[in-house]
């Protein structure tokens, strides 16, 4: 009975550990917001207030939900027909002739703008951005500075490792709280039924049903809170 007992709650254990860590693997996206601290007023003729290389800004991390937000300040007021900032994406290492792609935002005013992923692809003419080696944020014929510059919807690239040690930190205690729980609901059990005797003994098939049962809400309930601290 022991031996059926533990197959059953091993089985019920790796398929929730398989479960959870597909999850996990497969988060949610998260935004992110560049530092600015390095961003100067442009001098008005389309000069570039920030730069990011590809080792500040990996936009191969985009994906077709994202956009990218930023916010500045003018020095005057914009009287030009279209907007007064602009994205570029710049490849100078495997393009020939160097690639200098100029992104207009789909929605704009005279503090912020907002560019559209399917835009950035059409302008540079690819969605392999790992090919981008820097982002610019410049002007289109107005001082300008940028204060703030956000990417949504970026995929994590830290989750896989990070998650699975701690899934496997938590299937580990859950096992050993499973094990502790079955072996004393399966001893009581069965003294219980060697007490009883005859019709009046406790039936063992139900209490290894709820065994099991108690067991598995023990993994999900600890795999949850492991996994909750690794987000929070």
């Amino acid at each position: 009975m022991k031996k059926i007992l533990k197959i059953a709650l091993s089985a019920a254990i790796l398929c929730l550990t398989a479960v959870i860590m597909s999850v996990c693997v497969f988060a949610e996206t998260e935004d992110i917001e560049m530092r600015t601290v390095l961003a100067k007023m442009t001098n008005g003729a389309w000069g570039q207030s920030i730069t990011y290389d590809k080792a500040t800004l990996d936009c191969s991390r985009l994906t077709s939900d994202s956009e990218i937000q930023v916010e500045f300040e003018l020095d005057g007021e914009w009287n030009g027909s279209g907007a007064p900032v602009e994205l570029v994406f710049q490849n100078y290492s495997t393009a020939d002739p160097a690639i200098w792609a100029k992104i207009a935002p789909y929605d704009f005013d005279d503090t912020t703008a907002t560019f559209r992923y399917e835009d950035m692809v059409a302008i540079y003419g690819s969605d392999d951005f790992s090919t981008v080696d820097a982002v610019h944020l410049g002007d289109c014929g107005i001082a300008m500075k940028v204060t703030k510059f956000v990417i949504t919807n970026c995929e994590k690239i830290e989750i896989t490792t990070t998650t699975t040690a701690a899934t496997t930190e938590a299937v580990t205690e859950a096992e050993t709280e499973a094990a502790e729980t079955t072996t004393a609901v399966t001893t009581a059990a069965t003294e219980a039924s060697s007490q009883g005797g005859g019709s009046g003994s406790i039936p063992i098939i139900p209490i290894v049903i709820v065994t099991v049962v108690v067991a598995v809400i023990i993994v999900v309930v600890i795999i949850v809170l492991k996994n909750r601290k690794r987000f929070y």
